[in-house]
């Protein structure tokens, strides 16, 4: 079979061309779509020597633009295990919407499993040392409203200055529900 040759050779060169930035095109827009997540809140507070102090939580702005999403909140904790006496994490969280309503509920960070330290280890620690722990509080939680939101996150141990934690971490990304199994 004999094959033609091109009309003219600037037609291939144009071809080749649109062929090459329709790829690349598809190729961004699906990179774009697929990307990330959309993110509300990620902001970490670091705590002096004193460390957490219980009477004074960390304050938090969270502004909604879709209230008809899922989010997921996840909290971050860096935590000297050579100074802390508990298990667990207690925290207390306030959110109080625009219109000042306010929703609250305690959430808990757990600190050992099968009598380990959780988390992952941190540089410049000690034997015991400084180790990351993050925990999902909140897999699919909604707010009322769209506008700006404060969350009061704060530490509910029986000491007044929590100083084995290093830092606080908040995340609020948006999240999706798969009805026919949790994605």
């Amino acid at each position: 079979m004999k094959q033609l040759p091109d009309a003219h050779p600037r037609t291939s060169l144009v071809r080749k061309k649109f062929t090459r930035i329709a790829i690349l095109s598809l190729l961004t827009l699906g990179i774009f779509s697929c990307g990330g997540k959309d993110t509300l809140v990620d902001d970490t507070r670091t705590f002096g020597d004193k460390g957490w102090n219980r009477f004074k939580p960390e304050v938090f702005s969270v502004d909604v633009k879709d209230a008809d999403n899922y989010y997921q909140i996840d909290f971050e904790v860096v935590v000297d295990t050579s100074l802390m006496r508990t298990n667990t994490l207690p925290l207390t969280v306030n959110l109080f919407s625009p219109s000042g309503d306010r929703r609250m509920f305690y959430a808990s960070i757990s600190l050992i499993e099968n009598n380990r330290w959780k988390g992952e280890p941190q540089p410049g620690r000690t034997k015991e040392g400084l180790r990351l722990l993050r925990q999902t509080i909140r897999p699919f939680f909604t707010f009322n409203s769209n506008g700006e939101f404060r969350m009061e996150i704060g530490q509910a141990s029986s000491q007044f200055d929590l100083d084995a934690v290093k830092s606080f971490r908040l995340d609020i990304e948006r999240t999706e529900i798969d009805y026919k199994g949790m994605k």
